[in-house]
């Protein structure tokens, strides 16, 4: 047990009912990616109805064929060498070595909807510090917090 603010005892967070709930519910959101899935489908239940419609938007204004979707979410994110949540780990670690921080957000939220755990992610970015610098680091750990936080307002609770 744990102490907030006041001091009065609290469940430590990962024995916590609704995290454990909405951890559950997010591993079963990556757990249903399979290979012939829809490429679309899959990117919409990793990164979101709004940055799939983005990606499309964009591919289909610059005249890039949608067979690059395909490919990544297709072919790539249905591999089952590396579960969703090893993937979007490697992503986030990625993105944030690399200062890409739109993206870095998108693959944040992923990484949420695959069960990863706010822990988890600070680690990953941490690790960076040693490949990209501590600005590169503390910049990473910024938007994930940011995104921890408008996540535990928007995202859906578990029932």
């Amino acid at each position: 047990m744990l102490k907030n603010e006041k001091g009065s005892l609290k469940r430590h967070p990962k024995h916590d009912p609704d995290t454990v709930k909405r951890k559950e519910r997010n591993m079963a959101i990556a757990s249903n990616i399979r290979p012939g899935d829809d490429p679309v489908e899959v990117s919409k239940k990793l990164v979101g109805q709004t940055r799939t419609r983005l990606m499309k938007e964009l591919f289909a204004y610059f005249d890039i064929p949608a067979k690059i979707i395909d490919h990544v979410f297709g072919n790539l994110y249905a591999r089952d060498v590396l579960t969703q949540r090893e993937r979007e780990l490697c992503a986030v670690a990625a993105l944030c070595v690399l200062n890409r921080t739109n993206e870095l957000r998108s693959h944040i939220i992923a990484a949420i909807r695959t069960g990863t755990t706010k822990a988890e992610v600070a680690e990953v970015i941490l690790q960076m510090s040693t490949y990209g610098g501590m600005p590169v680091c503390l910049e990473g750990l910024e938007i994930a917090r940011q995104v921890f936080e408008k996540s535990a307002a928007t995202l859906p609770k578990a029932k």
